[in-house]
């Protein structure tokens, strides 16, 4: 059996960049099932982790149960990808960490009501492609959006590609990673805001909405659009006009027309 190290001697491996925990690809990649403890018994934020699904061991319910109390997701996975991703040193278990610090939005609603200011939130449901949601963050900062809402399963990783495509904007706009959507909808709805969901088909025009009022946006995956949970909880729907019938814009570029608009309001 490998020996385990801890996180601080993985690390230090890393920052040398010598040894048998070198790696080239990931920069934000911890494994072996004691360094994956270690990380979780610490603040630090983990966007996901991967177990293989023939894992055993009394380590094993450890890890799932404080990734759980953390709101971590977990992917089971063949042991081949592991051994992909690490060169087979992982015994069973890969944790990436997140480049921010998640934060809850039952936090963060109330600090901007007590500044005076009007709620604006961006969700973002089914975005998986990195650059997409750097690129996102980034109009959304510049926009004036005070919180960004994902899922805890089927979204991008916050790595450095998505940093990156950011321009640091990721650090500077709270990310609150939420296990419960339905939950975290009626919560906004019960503190005033009002629901708006991108939809092509949509009747409304985004310029004929009310947009200076607390607003919450939910941008849905290109493929799929929207989640089913999402639409339930929606105030209405909006469209962007387009001269050209065509399928839609790339949702990276949607979401800056929409805080566009809302930028324009609000500024009246």
């Amino acid at each position: 059996m490998m020996a385990c190290v801890s996180v601080t001697e993985y690390l230090h491996s890393m920052k040398e960049g010598q040894g048998k925990f070198q790696r080239k690809k990931f920069d934000n990649l911890v494994f072996g099932r004691q360094p994956v403890v270690e990380l979780l018994m610490r603040d630090a934020s983990v966007d996901k982790i991967l177990l293989s699904k023939t894992a055993q061991g009394d380590v094993v319910p450890q890890i799932k149960q404080k990734a759980a109390e953390k709101n971590i997701p977990i992917q089971y996975v063949p042991v081949e990808k592991l051994n992909a991703l690490t060169g087979g040193n992982h015994q069973g278990v890969i944790a990436f960490t997140a480049a921010v610090e998640f934060q809850k939005i039952d936090d963060v609603l109330p600090f901007i009501i007590e500044k005076g200011e009007v709620p604006l939130i961006l969700i973002l449901d089914g975005i998986t492609d990195v650059r997409n949601f750097g690129a996102i963050a980034r109009t959304a900062y510049a926009s004036g959006v005070h919180a960004i809402i994902i899922p805890a399963h089927h979204t991008a990783p916050i790595n450095s590609d998505a940093m990156k495509t950011s321009a640091g904007a990721l650090q500077e706009i709270p990310i609150c990673r939420e296990k419960n959507f339905e939950l975290v909808l009626q919560y906004l709805k019960l503190n005033g805001l009002q629901i708006l969901g991108a939809d092509s088909q949509a009747d409304t025009y985004i310029y004929q909405q009310n947009l200076t009022l607390p607003t919450a946006i939910i941008m849905g995956a290109e493929d799929e659009g929207m989640s089913a949970i999402s639409r339930k909880h929606l105030t209405s729907t909006v469209k962007i006009p387009m001269l050209n019938t065509f399928d839609s814009f790339n949702v990276s570029v949607a979401t800056g027309i929409i805080l566009y608009e809302t930028t324009r309001q609000r500024l009246q």
